[in-house]
């Protein structure tokens, strides 16, 4: 998807500027307006697309991790570095996390799997 989007935008702005440059042969300062807007459309895309992409690692980060001490995972702090694959290092961490319910913790209520002897949160039983 990436290699497309490398692809497809600079054929967009070559597709911008030839239309501007027929749209008005004579008029070259036209020519290089339609340019300067199409670059600056193309830099607050790209500004954007990093944005969303950010926050989207950010959000799987802290999925990863609060689901991770809740499970009481012994690398629950290295977990999730997997944030950085993005989508697949979340469906990586969803098929090998360990299997199980999430319950209420009744004396913290943060979340705890079922089953494990104490919290991973206030450590109690």
């Amino acid at each position: 998807m990436t290699k497309i989007r490398r692809f497809l935008l600079p054929c967009f702005m070559i597709l911008v500027s030839t239309v501007a440059a027929m749209a008005s042969p004579d008029d070259d300062a036209a020519a290089c307006g339609v340019m300067g807007c199409g670059i600056v459309v193309w830099l607050i895309m790209m500004v954007v697309m990093l944005a969303i992409s950010i926050t989207v690692i950010v959000l799987i980060f802290k999925f990863i991790k609060k689901d991770a001490t809740a499970r009481g995972m012994p690398n629950a702090n290295s977990i999730p570095w997997l944030a950085l694959l993005g989508l697949i290092g979340l469906v990586i961490y969803l098929l090998t996390r360990p299997q199980g319910t999430v319950v209420p913790c009744p004396h913290c209520n943060q979340g705890r799997m079922q089953g494990l002897p104490v919290c991973p949160h206030c450590f109690q039983p």
